[in-house]
C-alpha cells in the first residue's frame, strides 16, 4: 500500500474502535475497519465485504472443558465468558448468533488487552472469547486449548467503511486487506 501511495498518510485511531460510524461521519477518520456496526444509508459513507474471521473458544490446559471437543450453548451460560472491552453491536451480535432469541444471563470478565484475555483464560478463569487469528498466536505453548461451537464455525462478517472522498485508498486498503486475509484456514466472506 505504501509503495503504490506513497503520499498516504496512515494513523490507526484506536480510539473510536467503540463508535466508528459516528468517527466516519463526523470526519474524524475516513477509513474504518468494521464487523457488526451499521452504516446508515445517504449520508456520504461507502462499505464493501471484505472476509469473514471465526470466533473461538480458549480455556486454559487444567480447565474441566481442556479436553472436551466442543463448547455447548449451555457451557458458556455457566463460565465466565473473558473478553475485551466489546462494542454494544458486537455483545448483540455475539449473543443473537450463540443463543439466537434466547437471552441468557451470562458472566464476564472484561480485559482491556489480548494478554490479560488469554492470562485469565490460562489461569482457569473461565473461556475466552475471541477471533481465531488472534488466538492462533497464543496456541503453541500447550496452555491453552481451542474450542467451537458443536454446530460449527461462529464466523463474524469484516466490512470496510469509507468517507466518498477517501475512495481510492479505501479501495487499495481493501485489495491489501483481501490479500492477507487473517486467518488459520482463510475463508471468504459469506
Amino acid at each position: 500500500l505504501r509503495d503504490r501511495m506513497p503520499e498516504l498518510d496512515v494513523h490507526v485511531a484506536t480510539d473510536h474502535t467503540g463508535e466508528p460510524v459516528t468517527a466516519l461521519l463526523k470526519g474524524k477518520i475516513d477509513v474504518a475497519l468494521l464487523t457488526t456496526a451499521e452504516v446508515p444509508k445517504g449520508r456520504g459513507l461507502h462499505e464493501a465485504p471484505l472476509f469473514a474471521d471465526e470466533i473461538v473458544f480458549v480455556v486454559g490446559a487444567r480447565h474441566p472443558l481442556a479436553k472436551a471437543r466442543h463448547v455447548t450453548r449451555q457451557l458458556l451460560e455457566s463460565e465466565p465468558l473473558i473478553t475485551g472491552n466489546t462494542p454494544p453491536a458486537e455483545a448483540r451480535w455475539f449473543h443473537a448468533s450463540v443463543f439466537g432469541r434466547r437471552r441468557p444471563k451470562l458472566q464476564f470478565l472484561h480485559f482491556a488487552l489480548t494478554e490479560g484475555i488469554m492470562d485469565a483464560a490460562r489461569a482457569g478463569m473461565g473461556i475466552a472469547v475471541l477471533s481465531e487469528w488472534v488466538a492462533s498466536q497464543y496456541l503453541g505453548q500447550r496452555d491453552l486449548r481451542l474450542l467451537r461451537l458443536p454446530s460449527g464455525p461462529l464466523r463474524r462478517p469484516w466490512r470496510i467503511a469509507y468517507r466518498g472522498e477517501a475512495e481510492p485508498a479505501a479501495e487499495r486498503l481493501r485489495a491489501v486487506l483481501l490479500a492477507e486475509v487473517p486467518s488459520l484456514h482463510a475463508r471468504p466472506a459469506e
